[in-house]
């Protein structure tokens, strides 16, 4: 059975038929004294499977690949958007190029250079100069370029989206699809031919509430303005009224309950309030109260009467 283990790395021949041939002198090696390192070129013998040199392919996850394909540190900088701004376009003009970068106007300038220094010195000035001039038509013209090129590139991807989205079915397409009933494909929405006669029932129940909400609130004004003559409306009056119904004899006063019984609370006073079983049993005489049971006919015909009148004056009346 073969081994599995790795071969040991061959070495190259010459050096393996030198030391065979020599065994003395690679101990006699003597290595000079030498800033350059010294790189002899290694020779791969054809047994190696470095012999024939394949390259790996991107994605290779070998040893060998991860060893060649080293990382690179640093980036690239970010070039300056040299034509940000609004009056960017006035850059390339002459105008501006000379005020820029304008030409000396002093009278030390114009006069002859009085050494060869001060000759360099305006030289390099020029140099400058045109250097900017030339260099920022440069970068307008590339600047150009790239906006055309870019708006080109846009413009038919748009025509070909365009063109892709327009373009009728296929016949593969059409010969392979699924079948769907004609009815799910209508998705438009009919118009209701009775939407003007809803429309009017709405108009009227809405009016109908709208009329209702008023008469409630000119009845609520008239129950106001009945109960306002006893508000209370000075500290005279609040005085009067805590005296009067927070007085030790308040219920003593009042006397007697209709049933005969003497008033100790307000319970006594003015009864429980109504519900609704109370007022079908009074409506029925079939209360469990001896008093509402013998109320006379002539007592429950005023009440109606009174309810009556309320509901056609639109306002409460006085007891």
């Amino acid at each position: 059975m073969a081994s599995l283990l790795p071969r040991a790395a061959l070495l190259p021949r010459s050096i393996t038929s030198s030391a065979a041939a020599s065994p003395r002198t690679t101990t006699a090696l003597t290595r000079f004294f030498s800033s350059t390192p010294s790189a002899p070129a290694q020779q791969i013998p054809p047994e190696s499977p470095l012999f024939i040199n394949v390259p790996n392919p991107p994605q290779d996850q070998s040893i060998e690949a991860k060893r060649e394909l080293k990382r690179v540190r640093g980036f690239v900088p970010v070039p300056r958007r040299v034509f940000a701004h609004r009056d960017s376009h006035e850059k390339p003009t002459d105008s501006w190029l000379t005020r820029a970068a304008p030409e000396p106007s002093n009278a030390k300038s114009q006069a002859e250079p009085g050494s060869d220094v001060q000759a360099w010195k305006r030289k390099m000035a020029v140099s400058r100069r045109e250097n900017i001039r030339s260099g920022v038509r440069d970068l307008w013209a590339r600047k150009q370029r790239i906006d055309a090129k870019r708006l080109a590139a846009r413009t038919a991807k748009l025509a070909a989206n365009k063109a892709a989205a327009m373009a009728p079915e296929r016949e593969d397409e059409r010969l392979t699809r699924g079948t769907i009933n004609a009815g799910t494909l209508q998705t438009s929405v009919a118009l209701d031919p009775q939407r003007f006669e809803r429309c009017l029932a709405s108009a009227a129940r809405t009016a109908a509430i709208a009329a209702d909400k008023s008469e409630a609130r000119r009845d609520a004004i008239q129950t106001l303005y009945m109960n306002a003559r006893s508000f209370i409306v000075n500290e005279t009056e609040l005085e009067v009224a805590v005296n009067r119904e927070f007085a030790d004899d308040h219920f003593d006063r009042m006397g007697q309950s209709g049933a005969g019984y003497r008033i100790q609370n307000i319970w006594d006073a003015q009864n429980e309030p109504v519900s609704v079983d109370a007022m079908l049993k009074d409506l029925q005489r079939d209360n469990y109260s001896l008093v509402s049971d013998f109320t006379s006919d002539e007592v429950r015909t005023v009440r109606r009467q009174k309810q009556v009148a309320e509901e056609l004056t639109g306002g409460k009346m006085d007891e």
